[in-house]
């Protein structure tokens, strides 16, 4: 899986009304890439400025487990805690991250 391929999965999942309330720059770190977007009241956007400051990163330790834990297909607490998967930032965005693109790899946003 390259970037493009991944941005294109992200644009076709991608739940606007899941991201309403939302407002931040996130990027999806897998190994030396990245992959930055900004989630603000329901849009998504990949023009993002490259000196852009992500309120949070999301680091996959390959494309395999980005694709998994994204498409939902695995989950992403067991990936946390062997270490294939890990967040730089606000961390509960973990949860909106994966409801904005239809992943199921996660619970529901647990509440604050």
């Amino acid at each position: 899986m390259d970037l493009g391929t991944l941005e294109q999965h992200l644009r076709h999942n991608f739940q606007p009304d899941v991201a309403a309330r939302l407002d931040a720059v996130l990027r999806i770190a897998v190994g030396e890439q990245s992959l930055s977007f900004r989630v603000a009241h329901g849009r998504l956007d990949f023009d993002v400025p490259a000196d852009a400051r992500p309120d949070a990163t999301f680091m996959f330790q390959d494309d395999a487990t980005a694709w998994a834990l994204l498409s939902g297909r695995e989950d992403a607490f067991q990936a946390f805690m062997e270490g294939r998967f890990r967040s730089d930032g606000y961390l509960m965005w973990a949860f909106a991250l994966m409801a904005m693109f239809r992943s199921t790899s996660l619970p529901a946003t647990p509440v604050e």
